[in-house]
């Protein structure tokens, strides 16, 4: 009874079909990352910005922000409580609104999307990108602009300086979207 070997070329096709299988693979997950990481930013400006339209329903007011800022967080270091949210130049740190606004946002949830920063702790997006905050916005000029970078980690168009359009114009290429910014206007 002859042993039948593997020639070179059946060693080199098997080889070829791992690679291909492999690459599809990689570029599947990385898709499917992708979109997942955007639908949870997505999800995190919803809620915030369902949360700002609580304050304003009960308690009468939007956060006042005169330039696009970080939305900062302070958490007491010995219990992990929220205990303010800062909107630029105005904190929310009053018992009740605090407690109505992270009861639409889901403070637990909000926990980790924050980054520590000097002291105080930055909401980012799901990349780790800072979400910014503005009222009254410049693109919604009657409530608020809420704006995360997304995968490329930088504000406006491909090649553009790192700054944030305040005109819907800005975003806007032969009537398409033309970053991969994610905002509460799109």
């Amino acid at each position: 009874m002859k042993k039948k070997n593997f020639t070179l070329v059946e060693l080199l096709c098997a080889t070829a079909l791992v690679v291909i299988l492999a690459g599809i693979g990689f570029s599947a997950y990385s898709y499917a990352s992708h979109r997942g990481k955007e639908a949870a930013t997505k999800s995190l400006i919803t809620r915030i910005g369902a949360g700002l339209e609580t304050l304003k329903t009960k308690h009468g007011f939007f956060p006042a922000s005169s330039s696009y800022g970080n939305i900062e967080v302070t958490v007491n270091d010995n219990t992990g409580l929220i205990t303010a949210i800062s909107f630029g130049s105005t904190s929310v740190s009053d018992a009740k609104q605090l407690k109505d606004f992270l009861a639409v946002v889901d403070g637990e949830n909000l926990k980790k999307y924050l980054v520590e920063h000097s002291g105080h702790h930055d909401l980012t997006d799901a990349w780790g990108g800072p979400i910014k905050y503005k009222y009254p916005g410049s693109i919604n000029t009657v409530k608020f602009d809420l704006i995360a970078p997304g995968a490329d980690g930088g504000f406006g168009t491909a090649g553009e300086e790192d700054t944030i359009p305040t005109t819907l114009s800005g975003y806007r290429e032969n009537n398409e979207w033309a970053c991969d910014d994610i905002a509460n206007f799109k």
